[in-house]
């Protein structure tokens, strides 16, 4: 006689080894490698900002439309790029948007005046939104289905580690060879990483056969077909807040450490520590998908994610507390940008995924825009830095508000399925 199975609580999933053919582990390698570059890039640019600042003639204070200007093309080429690459191909996809970042990181080293800088970050930003959609889909569709959440969760912490290269080289590169060092290395490796693209990583298998109804639809309308609707709207608006978090974070930490005295390079060390908490995070709650379904996971790290932002405020005077607060801080708010990917992904049929993604990628753009320039209010009022944290909390228990709508609406056919 078998013993009776244990009941699941729901938010339990069943754990599976990964077994990945030789051409799923060759694009995630190479996803990955995208990734990684996302987040070099990202993070190059916080550490240098005073200097680049200087460079065009403008304070730290007003830096924020520069933010924003990367932020705003990341949300184009997300919408953009993900539904062209549903259409007509991932691959060519994403090998043009790592070739547009890469020479707009080397157009960012090279400019002079203030608006070609923020014309530069735009572009740049529209490289970076492209792609991500476009690998994201490549590694859900080549991954094993119920591999998928865990799979998509562990690439995106190629995102913070890049981050925490950035972070750790700029330390080293800024005081020796100048900022734009970092955008010179910011355009020769991604250039490479393109050709690479063009030789070895496949194009899109050929979507499964779906029903008629199904077929009909474009894109982006799969994404409110069938009962999606009110899922993908708070799919959205908790991508919304999350990622208004993330970027202020990311952004603005070495400007105002700098501010309240911390040396360039102990400031990067900082935002360093934040990156390295985030690729620690996004791993083991990518790990921990196997078992806990991805829309837990992600109240959970929101939640979290709050209370450390806030405890950066607090340790700000005190060296090693602050290096843990950013530490826990980018643990959380990077799992929760990862699990949210991975939701997103989960969501939609196959034809549809990169749009999915994309635009659910978009509207945390919004955020990343809205995000610096209410920041940037905020320094340029004189907000002390404690208060300046707390209020950048507030977004992540807003997401947490948000995903737990998300995660009450009917598993089957929903965004957040």
């Amino acid at each position: 006689m078998q013993p009776a199975e244990a009941p699941n609580p729901g938010w339990i999933v069943a754990a599976a080894k990964p077994r990945l053919a030789p051409i799923e582990r060759r694009v995630f390698l190479l996803c990955s490698l995208v990734a990684f570059f996302d987040g070099f890039d990202t993070q190059s640019i916080g550490p240098a900002a005073a200097a680049i600042g200087a460079a065009v003639g403008v304070s730290v204070g007003e830096l924020g439309p520069i933010f924003s200007a990367s932020q705003l093309g990341f949300l184009l080429g997300a919408m953009s790029f993900g539904a062209l690459g549903d259409r007509f191909g991932r691959k060519r996809l994403l090998v043009g948007a790592v070739a547009l970042f890469a020479l707009c990181s080397l157009g960012t080293a090279l400019v002079h005046s203030f608006d070609t800088l923020v014309a530069c970050r735009l572009f740049c930003g529209l490289g970076l939104g492209g792609a991500t959609p476009n690998f994201v889909g490549l590694v859900s569709e080549y991954a094993p289905p119920r591999l998928r959440a865990r799979i998509v969760t562990t690439m995106w912490a190629a995102v913070p580690f890049g981050g925490m290269v950035g972070s750790f080289a700029s330390s080293a590169v800024l005081p020796w060879l100048g900022w734009q060092a970092m955008f010179h290395i910011g355009f020769a490796a991604p250039m490479a990483l393109a050709l690479l693209l063009v030789a070895m990583l496949p194009e899109s298998r050929e979507a499964p056969r779906v029903a008629t109804a199904e077929r009909r639809l474009t894109p982006l309308a799969a994404l409110f077909a069938h009962g999606r609707a009110i899922g993908t709207l708070w799919l959205w608006l908790a991508s919304f807040a999350i990622w208004m978090v993330l970027i202020v974070v990311a952004f603005w930490t070495p400007a105002l450490l700098q501010r309240a005295g911390l040396s360039a390079a102990s400031a990067a060390t900082v935002l360093a520590f934040n990156n390295a908490g985030g690729v620690v995070g996004t791993l083991l709650v990518g790990a921990a998908l196997s078992r806990i379904r991805p829309v837990v996971a992600l109240l959970g790290a929101c939640v979290a994610s709050g209370i450390a932002i806030a405890a950066i405020g607090v340790f700000a005077g005190h060296y090693a507390g602050l290096l843990f607060a950013a530490s826990f801080a980018g643990f959380f708010a990077s799992a929760a940008g990862g699990t949210m990917i991975a939701v997103a992904a989960e969501a939609y049929p196959t034809e549809a995924r990169a749009t999915g993604v994309g635009w659910a990628l978009g509207f945390g753009r919004l955020g990343s825009i809205a995000g610096p320039l209410a920041a940037g209010l905020l320094v340029a009022h004189g907000v002390p830095i404690a208060q300046f944290y707390l209020a950048a909390a507030i977004p992540a228990f807003v997401a947490a508000g948000f995903v737990l709508l998300l995660s009450r609406r009917p598993r089957s056919g929903e965004a957040g399925a």
